[in-house]
């Protein structure tokens, strides 16, 4: 039977190019949305150009909190690989970080994800894709040790995602991997000025920005490709990581 992948924020950026890349490697997809229907819907259009079957599901991850009614709402036959893109991203000075704010980036960010995970976890169970069924979360890589100014609540939520993966990676196998990607510069927030964007990529070993596409071949690797990797958190971030 045709593989089917789950991808939470798939109406643009990378959670578009993901699925796309996914429809391309042979899988029906099943996207979510939080406001973008249309995006989503752009998506699924692309994908069924491509000959693959797809759908879209309205999801607000603020209000993920129960696997038994994010299960219902799913309404999945069948899933193999289950892709944790969305999130918010939010900047905002330290002083002004609310407690209110830091409790809804770790809700949207790292908690939905377990709670998602669990929902899916019979019929990832069940996949029949060597190595059994996956899990990527789409961390960040400025979470994993390089503090930026001004994003505490966003970076604290997506390291806090990195360690729920990680503990997904053990207490979901031997039939469920679990991996992070952690890109670095690959979609430019369209508010950032040309000279921040180049102060940035003074800092990039490779001296160039990534793009979607590079973190959507390695999600699709890790998907049916790597049936012996589990736990692992991958940067895609031309080497920003080094410095």
């Amino acid at each position: 039977m045709t593989p089917v992948a789950l991808v939470t924020g798939g109406s643009r950026r990378v959670g578009a190019a993901v699925a796309l890349e996914l429809a391309r490697a042979g899988m029906d997809l099943v996207i979510t949305y939080r406001q973008d229907r249309e995006g989503a819907l752009a998506t699924c259009a692309g994908i069924a150009a491509m000959g693959r079957k797809a759908r879209a599901i309205e999801l607000d991850l603020a209000m993920v909190t129960s696997p038994e009614a994010v299960a219902a709402q799913l309404s999945l036959e069948r899933l193999d690989a289950l892709v944790l893109n969305a999130s918010s991203w939010q900047g905002q000075a330290w002083q002004s970080c609310s407690h209110q704010d830091m409790v809804t980036a770790l809700q949207v960010n790292a908690v939905s994800a377990v709670v998602l995970a669990q929902a899916v976890r019979p019929s990832l169970e069940r996949s029949g894709l060597s190595g059994g069924g996956s899990i990527v979360a789409i961390g960040d890589a400025y979470a994993a040790g390089t503090p930026v100014r001004g994003y505490a609540g966003y970076l604290m939520s997506k390291a806090a995602l990195a360690q729920a993966v990680q503990q997904m990676a053990v207490e979901l196998a031997p039939r469920i991997r679990a991996n992070t990607v952690l890109p670095g510069v690959v979609a430019w927030p369209e508010s950032m000025d040309e000279a921040t964007r180049a102060r940035i990529l003074s800092r990039v070993p490779l001296g160039r920005a990534g793009t979607p596409d590079d973190v959507a071949r390695l999600v699709r690797f890790l998907c049916l490709e790597a049936p012996f990797i589990t736990g692992a958190a991958i940067p895609v971030d031309g080497g920003r990581s080094l410095r």
